[in-house]
């Protein structure tokens, strides 16, 4: 996934139209995104470069999770997501925006989502995807920093075995676009302790609310249910 990015990125600095074709973006699906500003319980809040997501007053109890998207991904695309993460929950996410749409332009933003709610104290650091290779690169480097990893059809590619970070990854058992196997031997990356959580009926492209994706496997799950299992699963583990 990330030597297949790196080829890409060769493109992107070459040929403007590429370049264009990255900075568009993947959705967001309008539907999805009206739902979460109309409900009352959740709170949008959007900066310059960021989107915070939370369900109440944020304090130095509360748990922050910076969030980095899938490559070509628009970030509002992972506000859904988002909201069913925080959800009753005292949590709030913070989804980053990415130079070209490409988290591996920036694997330092987390930075950036820190400092848009300097209340908190305890702060998880993740992503979809190619977001989540770089959130596992960000997290290696700043292991004393951070406290946990959060891994969206994704797996890491820097060993953090040895470092006192919590550990979780979510997987979509349907995912077709995932290298599986790849996924499988970069488990010795994560601590001993890390928890894997693969949820049924639920592929690549149900980690966000921005449509159908290329070599993904068809699904009969409603998209909507998907991010919910998405973020029950990692809202409970956060909160926990």
């Amino acid at each position: 996934m990330i030597a297949a990015v790196a080829v890409l990125l060769t493109v992107v600095l070459i040929t403007g139209g590429t370049a264009a074709y990255f900075a568009v973006g993947a959705g967001p699906d309008a539907a999805a995104l009206a739902a979460v500003e109309d409900d009352p319980d959740v709170t949008v809040e959007r900066f310059d470069d960021r989107t915070v997501v939370r369900s109440g007053p944020v304090t130095e109890e509360t748990v922050g999770l910076a969030y980095y998207p899938g490559a070509r991904v628009n970030p509002e695309s992972y506000v859904p997501t988002a909201a069913a993460i925080v959800s009753d929950r005292d949590v709030a996410v913070v989804v980053v925006e990415m130079p070209l749409n490409l988290a591996v332009l920036a694997p330092d933003r987390a930075d950036d989502a820190r400092d848009a709610v300097p209340k908190v104290e305890s702060w998880a650091v993740g992503g979809h995807s190619l977001g989540g290779a770089m959130a596992c690169r960000y997290a290696a480097e700043n292991a004393d920093e951070v406290d946990a990893l959060v891994l969206h059809a994704s797996y890491c590619d820097r060993d953090i075995s040895e470092t006192d970070l919590r550990a979780l990854t979510v997987l979509g058992a349907a995912d077709g676009v995932i290298d599986s196997e790849r996924e499988r031997e970069s488990r010795a990356n994560l601590p001993a302790d890390a928890r894997i959580v693969e949820l049924d009926g639920v592929n690549h492209a149900g980690f966000g609310a921005y449509g159908p994706q290329r070599g993904d496997t068809p699904v009969s799950t409603d998209p909507s249910v998907m991010r919910d299992r998405v973020g029950n699963a990692t809202g409970q583990w956060l909160a926990a």
